[in-house]
């Protein structure tokens, strides 16, 4: 192993970097690009962010996020230190929605987004390939679904 033969000096020939580096060797500075005049630059155009998933994907992901709020709120109703979190992660929650809800309202309109019905039949394309509707539906919601199944099953078992 090579951790084996760090430890024996006799294995490797240690190089002393301060002999053997050039003092002269600086590192040039990276070129500038050329701008063209002003009307010759293109406007920034922001690219679409999800183009081919619809409105309602993102309402149910909401949806299912403000389930888990709500089901940690119901377990926790009988503690007054529990309000403090439940109202810090309410603010959290509609900033994490508010925002990309931002985002897509200044992205450039270059079409009509699928409906829910072409978007369960068609799917939509991830980085690793196609990904069919229903699996890409399963892929986001199955962790807010699932913790919020778990919440109720905690919030049962402690009443």
């Amino acid at each position: 192993m090579r951790h084996d033969q760090i430890h024996d000096e006799t294995s490797y020939a240690r190089v002393d970097m301060a002999a053997v580096w050039p003092a002269s060797a600086h590192v040039a500075p990276v070129p500038l690009p050329e701008a063209g005049p002003a009307e010759e630059r293109q406007a920034f155009v922001p690219t679409p962010a999800a183009p081919d998933v619809p409105a309602a994907v993102g309402g149910l992901i909401a949806c299912s996020y403000f389930g888990l709020l709500a089901a940690f709120t119901l377990a926790t109703v009988g503690s007054l230190e529990s309000i403090l979190a439940i109202v810090v992660c309410v603010f959290f929650m509609l900033t994490f929605f508010t925002v990309p809800r931002l985002f897509f309202g200044v992205e450039p309109k270059t079409g009509r987004r699928p409906t829910f019905d072409r978007f369960m039949r068609e799917g939509m394309d991830t980085y690793n390939g196609r990904c069919g509707g229903r699996d890409a539906l399963i892929q986001m919601l199955i962790v807010p679904v699932l913790l919020t199944l778990g919440v109720i099953a905690i919030g049962i078992v402690a009443v």
